[in-house]
């Protein structure tokens, strides 16, 4: 797969006609999979153009979202959905300046050579926003390329990367999966924490995750932890530590069956399913037998998957 990035001036002209996508596709969901594949279906190479950042993080930063994953997890999908190309944008002062005639004439055009374009109903373009779908249809006639605005439906319900945000953040991984077509991922560096979980039988890996990256809400997830391509069964508790009377909220990953260092790892982290809320134990006894009941429970679960 071609990721195109940096000055559009500058890239290597796409050998044909293209079918072109534009949105920023956080999560991959299942209605992205659908446009892919409804693109694939006219015979020319898909291309996706999308944005490093989220766009709102220039035009609103406080009311930007939280992502649902990296950069590089989002190519590594693309390009597993069989994506040909990327149109990497950095969505900075000049590129959200083009107007909307300059957008489809220099990047659609002549950057991407697109002879279809699939958008969603309310999408928007162009300086100010001012470019809608009627206006790319009507642009699109005189260039050359086809229209296609899509609503993505799944059971009746719309995927929009915004509702499974919520299901995240709300602790719901397993309705979330459902409408990413494959388990929730939260990505981060293991960091050097109390070291608390040694003294009670189960060491736990501190992630340190992104701040743009949405993390679920508080409570205990049988997950699937994964590193140098394997992926091993363990537990998470994301919160505060109330019966160790902790202040800030931490993401602790506990690998079954494992006892080596992971200090400076980046775990990839797949929540299958939620345990429990967090809760704060009369003592440690009390949480350990706790612990023991998750880890049961996330075997039971993950067995045989």
């Amino acid at each position: 797969m071609r990721v195109l990035q940096g000055d559009h001036r500058t890239w290597e002209p796409l050998e044909g006609p293209t079918a072109v996508t534009i949105g920023v596709y956080d999560g991959v969901h299942l209605g992205h999979q659908h446009v892919l594949r409804s693109l694939e279906a006219f015979g020319l190479p898909v291309v996706v153009a999308t944005f490093r950042q989220h766009p709102v993080s220039l035009i609103d930063p406080e009311s930007a979202p939280q992502l649902l994953m990296t950069v590089e997890r989002r190519l590594e999908l693309l390009e597993e959905y069989g994506v040909a190309a990327v149109a990497l944008f950095d969505f900075d002062d000049e590129f959200r300046r083009l107007a909307a005639d300059e957008f489809v004439e220099k990047i659609l055009v002549t950057g991407l050579r697109a002879r279809r374009v699939a958008v969603g109903q309310g999408f928007r373009f162009g300086y100010r926003q001012l470019g809608d779908v009627a206006l790319l249809r009507a642009l699109g006639e005189q260039h050359g390329f086809a229209i296609d605005d899509v609503d993505i439906l799944e059971e009746g319900v719309p995927v929009r990367s915004t509702v499974i945000r919520a299901l995240i953040a709300d602790g719901h991984t397993a309705a979330a999966a459902r409408l990413l077509g494959r388990p929730f991922r939260l990505t981060g560096t293991v960091v050097p924490g109390d070291q608390r979980g040694r003294t009670i039988g189960f060491p736990t890996a501190n992630l340190a995750v992104a701040d743009e990256l949405v993390v679920p809400g508080s409570g205990v997830y049988a997950v699937r932890i994964g590193w140098d391509e394997v992926l091993r069964p363990g537990v998470v508790n994301i919160g505060n530590r109330p019966t160790f009377g902790g202040a800030e909220s931490v993401v602790e990953a506990h690998v079954l069956d494992y006892s080596g260092d992971l200090y400076g790892r980046r775990l990839d982290v797949d929540f299958i399913a939620w345990l429990r809320a967090e809760q704060k134990f009369s003592g440690v006894a009390d949480l350990v037998t706790a612990i023991d009941n998750d880890v049961a429970r996330t075997r039971e679960l993950l067995e045989g998957q």
